[in-house]
């Protein structure tokens, strides 16, 4: 187990700074990546996972969504995270880890929805 848990913190170091006091702990064990980004990965399986259900809902006929609108939507998802970053790094406002993580959600669902939307081939 720890040559597996080694691995997975690997390559959670090459996407994230992994600093203990920027990430949650589970049975007194840091996770692999910090509370912004376990934000971005659970909102962005969730985001695939509910793109996938919408589309058994509708048995599976198209939901057309071009490539325009993706961005658009991506870039106003990304301001509650980008804001986060940016009054954190310029020390205006740096807040929990869990605001950290919650401000992730809308960036890390949208993106899932956009992956789920490409693989689907809906996104146009």
């Amino acid at each position: 187990m720890d040559l597996l848990s080694e691995f997975i913190f690997a390559v959670g170091s090459l996407i994230c700074h992994q600093r203990p006091e920027r990430s949650f702990f589970v049975g007194g064990h840091q996770l692999p990546v910090c509370t912004r980004c376990t934000g971005l990965y659970l909102s962005g399986a969730a985001g695939l996972i509910a793109w996938l259900g919408v589309k058994t809902v509708r048995r599976w006929r198209p939901i057309a969504i071009d490539s325009r609108r993706a961005a658009r939507m991506i870039v106003i998802a990304a301001i509650p995270t980008a804001l986060s970053l940016a009054t954190g790094t310029l020390g205006v406002w740096d807040g929990s880890n869990i605001t950290r993580a919650l401000l992730a959600i809308p960036l890390g669902a949208s993106a899932g929805a956009i992956v789920a939307a490409v693989a689907t081939k809906d996104l146009r």
